[in-house]
């Protein structure tokens, strides 16, 4: 068999594995959100670019089919695609087997396979983008022909790269620092000037939209990463080994074996290659580092850098396992391992998800399930079925009529929008404060508004519970006591739903 006959075969067994995950297990609480982005277009969100509502819209085919394997198609097939790109890229740069190696390398990244294979986030269009730069990077590093015309896309995929995630300016800093570094004679041609134009031009409806809306994207992300007074080990230790697991503990120690080597200047590449691999990788890794120290930083962040430094990685192996000595061929096992590892966590995820007896988080009653990340992704549709029931008898008694449901926070709100008043046709709103719903402050603008006079249900959970007393005594004449729904996983319990009615809204 040869190279590209396993490439398929690669993406065809990480293509089933990722479909059955889609499939089996729920939606988790960032993909929900990102699924209201698509209900109501905009040049950008609170929290990121639109580039992820527009992936959702076109997989759900307009929102037609809005269940988990149609929301998460893009990350799927995308993951698919750059699997094959960072074959081609590393193919052109070294030869197939560093090729295959970096198919490998990248499908055995719980990052690349599954955070952004399987789950729809803003980085899932990023990292397709990102790739595709960083394949026009490294052709204006090593040849002058079809310059201009590279560098002029480069300024197009950049844009479309922000456009997914803000992190894609990452692409700008480090193609910078290599032309001020490396290749000051850029700095005299024409197009890169007109390339940095194509990107502002397509990034700017994030600046628009800011201005609008009084920067507040900016005011928000920067409070999570401006430094704080203070050393925050916790932090710091989180992203770092945060970033071990995300990338693959085996893939981790490959690419520190490689940077040893690239010091040593033992990698058979091109300078140029090398060092523009580098600059694109470093400095958001060592960036997010020194972040960490005193904020509060999560580890997926900096997974294009270390995509990036996958290639490097291959082209390095590609050498060290072409050697016929044993111990090469057991290099060569250890990559294949990386591969086994995330079929382990797919499944072993999928097993814990849906089957696991109760909770990995809290047991007491008030707080049941609390600390499970499991649970974001557990049968939201049981929760469905219930409320119906209860909102039945409330109607079949005289009880109430509403048709409201609210929440005060994007998570768990998103979760209780679509997976319950959507599906049986009820009107869902958010009332909170903004940092708390998020772009939930502008959706509300575009769905029925409650009145004076009228009733609403407030649906909370026990893993994530809000009292509605606290929160809205001054905006309801009455607060009934909660019904309380207990669920269980196989056969232990594992979350509650609380149910309450709020009689006679008194707020404009």
């Amino acid at each position: 068999m040869n190279e590209k006959q396993k490439l398929a075969l690669l993406i065809l067994i990480a293509t089933l594995t990722r479909c059955i995950t889609a499939f089996t297990i729920g939606l988790g609480n960032d993909e929900v959100y990102y699924l209201t982005y698509a209900q109501h277009l905009q040049w950008n969100y609170f929290d990121h670019p639109p580039m992820v509502a527009l992936l959702i819209r076109l997989t759900t085919f307009n929102l037609s089919f809005t269940c988990e394997f149609f929301v998460r198609l893009g990350a799927i097939i995308l993951a698919g695609v750059n699997t094959y790109l960072i074959y081609d890229i590393c193919k052109k740069m070294k030869n197939e087997k560093a090729g295959f190696t970096a198919a490998l390398l990248y499908t055995g990244s719980l990052y690349s396979s599954i955070i952004t294979g399987v789950f729809i986030l803003p980085d899932s269009p990023q990292v397709f983008f990102w790739m595709i730069c960083v394949s026009l990077l490294l052709k204006i590093v090593t040849t002058e022909k079809t310059l201009n015309a590279n560098i002029l896309l480069f300024g197009l995929f950049s844009g479309l790269c922000i456009m997914s995630k803000i992190h894609g300016i990452f692409l700008w800093f480090g193609f910078g620092l290599y032309i001020l570094f490396y290749k000051r004679e850029l700095l005299k041609n024409r197009y890169l000037y007109l390339a940095l134009l194509i990107t502002l031009l397509i990034i700017s409806p994030i600046l628009i939209w800011n201005i609008e809306n009084h920067f507040i994207t900016y005011t928000f992300h920067s409070k999570r990463v401006t430094p704080n007074h203070g050393i925050n080990l916790s932090s710091f230790f989180r992203e770092l080994f945060g970033g071990i697991f995300y990338n693959n503990p085996i893939n981790y120690f490959l690419i520190i074996v490689t940077l040893i080597a690239s010091w040593k200047n033992k990698i058979n590449i091109a300078l140029p290659i090398k060092r523009i691999l580098l600059l694109l990788s470093l400095p958001l890794i060592v960036i997010l580092l020194f972040v960490a120290l005193f904020r509060d930083t999560l580890p997926h962040w900096s997974g294009p850098a270390f995509i990036t430094l996958l290639i490097l990685t291959a082209c390095y192996l590609a050498d060290e396992i072409s050697s016929l000595k044993p111990s090469k061929l057991k290099l060569n096992s250890i990559v294949y391992k990386s591969c086994y590892f995330i079929l382990l966590i797919a499944f072993l995820g999928i097993l814990v998800i849906n089957y696991y007896p109760g909770t990995i988080g809290k047991k007491d009653e008030n707080s049941l399930g609390r600390k499970d990340f499991t649970l974001d992704m557990y049968d939201w549709k049981f929760f469905q079925t219930k409320f119906k029931e209860i909102r039945t008898k409330n109607i079949a008694s005289g009880k109430s009529k509403t048709t409201f449901i609210i929440n005060n926070k994007w998570f768990p709100g998103a979760h209780i929008d679509n997976y319950i008043a959507q599906p049986l046709g009820l009107d869902f709103i958010e009332i909170g404060n903004l940092e708390d719903i998020h772009t939930y402050h502008w959706l509300n603008n575009y769905r029925k508004k409650i009145k004076k006079g009228d009733d609403a249900y407030f649906i909370t959970v026990s893993n994530s519970f809000s009292d509605p007393n606290d929160l809205y005594q001054t905006k309801f004449k009455k607060i009934n006591a909660p019904i309380i729904v207990k669920q269980y996983r196989n056969g232990k319990p594992v979350r509650n739903m609380l149910v309450y009615l709020l009689e006679d809204f008194q707020e404009e």
